[in-house]
């Protein structure tokens, strides 16, 4: 299916992605015990809306990331964009587990926390979006299941958390979580980040960009919104749907399972790092769908799906818990399936020489506006309507959205000019 050298480029390219993404994801994860720590209020649910408020700001700062990542990246090349990337993430991270709480240096923790934040939100800004240019550009014939690969790494970046997680929340007692066991994954993260920095160095340059070097235009950014606006536009749509997908059925369950519905996390967790698992099996599933079919009607297959089982996951967790196992297996398909088939989509909306930047611009936009929020916005939602249902209804939304701007785009063999 692959030669060595191909073998060798995905392996090199996944092991940064898995730590890069479980940097980033274990903040969510460990959002309960956070929330005690830097943002402490009498009402639950207040705290833990502002801590998804700086996971938020992390989302945020995705574009800006992806703006000088996508430059550099169309500019210098793809290698050394997303080499940075992965030790700025592993640093930011490192300083996390070492940040004291609210309780002994007052203000200053959140405001710590929220700019380390950023920082990493900077980070992965420029590192997925430079996988998916990379990995599509040095194996074309196969780039649906090869941006699979790459994509159920960084999904096995979720399972290493959610790992890490239910080992030292099944482990340590309430009291000990909240003193020091939440700072363990982020000591964990940042440590190995750097260790993938070291493989990171060992990548060659994607022999596209090596065809284009000499025909690279000063500003890819303004080229894209120049000509390839309304592609732009809809695949930050079409991301939308991945990132709602991702962030509420997975990164925002724990917390809903726990706070809102005060569910022990000892109930679940094990089952909901399963799930993870075989949701990033899918991700090679579909993406070798993807390479035999057309993307934009899987896409709009998924967009249906998605409108059909949104309500009836949140349904099942909180009217039926005792079948939440179905509600985990359909996350996983819909998200298996979201991230299986929409890289490759977007490597193809846009030409080589702005590829990084225009896939970073409408990647990024997409998470941080749909993904980034949508905790925030879900937490709100069951505030507001006291609908324990009403985080399903965000996920119709963001369906209905991507299924019209699939009406907007064009895509064809991958362009190399």
């Amino acid at each position: 299916m692959f030669t060595h050298e191909q073998k060798k480029l995905l392996f090199l390219s996944s092991v940064g992605g898995v730590l890069e993404f479980y940097d980033f994801i274990i903040y969510a994860l460990l959002a309960s015990y956070i929330s005690k720590e830097f943002f402490p209020a009498e009402n639950s649910v207040i705290s833990l809306i502002a801590t998804f408020a700086t996971f938020s700001i992390g989302y945020l700062a995705r574009p800006i990331g992806g703006i000088l990542f996508g430059h550099f990246g169309d500019k210098l090349g793809r290698k050394k964009t997303f080499t940075i990337s992965i030790l700025m993430m592993a640093l930011s991270t490192f300083l996390i587990g070492i940040v004291p709480s609210y309780a002994t240096i007052g203000i200053a923790a959140p405001l710590i926390l929220t700019l380390l934040r950023i920082f990493q939100g900077l980070s992965v800004g420029g590192e997925i979006p430079g996988a998916i240019a990379y990995v599509s550009e040095s194996i074309p014939e196969r780039k649906g299941i090869a941006n699979g690969i790459i994509f159920c790494s960084l999904i096995n970046g979720l399972v290493l958390g959610s790992f890490i997680q239910a080992v030292i929340t099944t482990t340590l007692t309430e009291a000990q979580m909240l003193a020091w066991g939440w700072r363990i994954p982020f000591f964990i993260g940042g440590l190995f980040g750097l260790l993938s920095y070291r493989f990171r160095r060992e990548l060659k340059e994607s022999p596209v960009f090596q065809q284009i070097e000499n025909k690279t235009v000063p500003f890819p950014l303004l080229t894209v919104f120049q000509h390839k606006c309304v592609h732009a536009i809809a695949a930050t749509f079409i991301v939308a749907l991945g990132a709602s997908l991702i962030t509420l059925l997975f990164l925002f369950i724990p917390s809903y399972l726990s706070k809102v519905l005060h569910i022990s996390a000892s109930s679940y967790i094990w089952y909901n790092t399963v799930a993870i698992f075989f949701m990033s099996l899918l991700n090679i599933f579909f993406g070798a769908l993807a390479d035999k079919f057309n993307k934009k009607n899987l896409v709009m297959s998924l967009s249906l799906l998605t409108l059909l089982l949104s309500l009836p996951i949140f349904g099942i967790y909180s009217a039926y818990f005792a079948f939440f196992a179905w509600a985990l297996l359909a996350s996983a398909l819909l998200t298996g399936f979201a991230w299986g088939v929409i890289p490759s989509l977007l490597s193809e909306l846009f030409p080589a020489h702005i590829r990084y930047s225009g896939v970073a611009v409408s990647y990024n936009l997409g998470f941080a506006i749909f993904g980034g929020l949508t905790p925030l916005i879900a937490t709100l939602l069951i505030y507001k309507t006291n609908l324990l249902i009403s985080p399903g209804f965000y996920l119709v939304f963001t369906a209905l959205l991507c299924a019209f701007a699939l009406f907007f785009i064009q895509t064809g063999k991958l362009q190399q000019e």
